[in-house]
């Protein structure tokens, strides 16, 4: 049996027709936009529309416009007869977020290492003392590459920076004898780790490179005549730093 098809009736025809002129219109009205931004000109990426603009907005200036004091306590690492206890401040002041000048002065008391003690015992007829170090100030420039912040405990929201220092002062040194009291210029680099406490305080932890040229020790003369031998030579002398700062005005800055 043959099978008929319908004749396509003037109601479907109409109603195709119809269809193609509506979905001509609707991609007319979408692409009007495009037309007149490229009559206008050309369109901006979402790069150059971030460039104009700050990457961050509504942020703490922690660091920038503000002075910083911070009583600081220490220790020398790699002192071979006496180990330096540090007690002093730093003095700064930031000028950008980024960038601070600040001065560090430190002076110290000295405990004798075990390897001190074994040369006295073992070697005393020529060992004549030990030096340490009496004050150290420098002033440095510190640059501040890293900021951030976490959550702690899921509560309470600590800022942290990492920056890092380079500068030069002066180095006095004391000792049991005279050849020992010595002072040499210095310099110094070093990096360090600050956790905000509070919008205006802070703790930080520093590890500096001092170097200078001093003598470690004074040991007598062999020959007849006597006198003692102090030789000088330029050394790194490693500290780690313990601060608590406090930052002036209180009230940091905020970015528009």
């Amino acid at each position: 049996m043959e099978r008929t098809h319908p004749r396509p009736t003037g109601r479907t025809f109409v109603s195709g027709r119809l269809f193609v002129v509506l979905l001509g219109l609707a991609t007319l009205f979408a692409a009007t936009p495009t037309l007149a931004a490229n009559i206008a000109g050309p369109r901006r990426s979402a790069l150059d529309r971030l460039e104009e603009g700050d990457a961050i907005r509504k942020r703490l200036l922690l660091r920038g416009g503000r002075f910083e004091i911070a009583p600081a306590v220490g220790f020398t690492l790699n002192d071979a007869f006496q180990r330096n206890i540090l007690f002093g401040v730093n003095l700064g002041y930031h000028f950008t977020d980024a960038f601070a000048i600040g001065v560090t002065g430190f002076g110290a008391t000295a405990v004798q290492t075990g390897l001190a003690d074994e040369v006295e015992q073992k070697r005393a007829a020529r060992a004549e003392g030990f030096s340490s170090i009496q004050l150290m100030a420098s002033g440095e420039l510190v640059y501040t590459p890293l900021i951030g912040k976490f959550a702690l405990f899921g509560r309470a929201v600590l800022n942290y920076d990492l920056h890092i220092l380079v500068g030069g002062g002066f180095a006095s040194l004391t000792g049991e004898v005279a050849d020992l009291e010595d002072g040499s210029p210095m310099a110094v680099a070093g990096v360090g780790f600050r956790l905000f406490i509070a919008d205006w305080m802070a703790a930080n932890i520093e590890v500096r490179d001092y170097i200078f040229s001093a003598s470690l020790n004074s040991v007598a003369n062999a020959e007849a005549d006597g006198g003692n031998n102090a030789e000088e030579e330029i050394s790194n002398n490693f500290a780690v730093t313990i601060g608590f700062g406090f930052f002036f005005p209180r009230e940091p800055e905020l970015t528009e």
